[in-house]
Parts: C-alpha cells; structure tokens; sequence
C-alpha cells in the first residue's frame, strides 16, 4: 500500500516568523508580564497591537503574502457578520 502523506503548508516564512519575534522580545517585559496595577490588560492589548502593525509595516514592503492574507481575514469576517 502506497500511502502518500500531505505536508501542511507553513502559516508563516522564515522571514516573516523571525520579524513577529525580534518585535515581540522588545515588549517581552509587557506582553509576558503578570497584570498589576500598573500593567493592564489594556497595556497588553496596545503592546501587541504595536509589535503587529510594526510587524504588517515591515512585512507588507517584502511579502505581498501578508497583504493578501490580510484581505481573506477581512472577507472571512464579512461572511461571518452576514451569517
């Protein structure tokens, strides 16, 4: 029997992978930090929100792969709201 397996294709190149964590380890302290008074989840929510716009910016100048993952995000999200 000739089993023949598919390999998954990859959610992120090696490019874009190292890129999301060189700026996630500069707010490391903020984004793996336990909640206090003076770290919020709101705190965490911005910081993340910041590594993933730096992230897109970057990015979208060297992998137009991202842009169109981007848009299917955006479509998938219409159809949900429709449904």
């Amino acid at each position: 029997m000739d089993v023949k397996t598919k390999k998954k294709k990859t959610n992120w190149s090696k490019n874009e992978f190292e890129t999301l964590v060189s700026e996630s380890e500069n707010k490391f302290d903020v984004l793996e930090g336990d909640l206090s008074v003076s770290l919020t989840g709101s705190d965490k929510r911005k910081a993340w929100e910041s590594v993933m716009e730096w992230t897109r910016k970057r990015l979208n100048m060297q992998s137009p792969r991202l842009i169109i993952s981007t848009q299917k995000l955006k479509k998938q999200k219409k159809i949900q709201t429709i449904i």
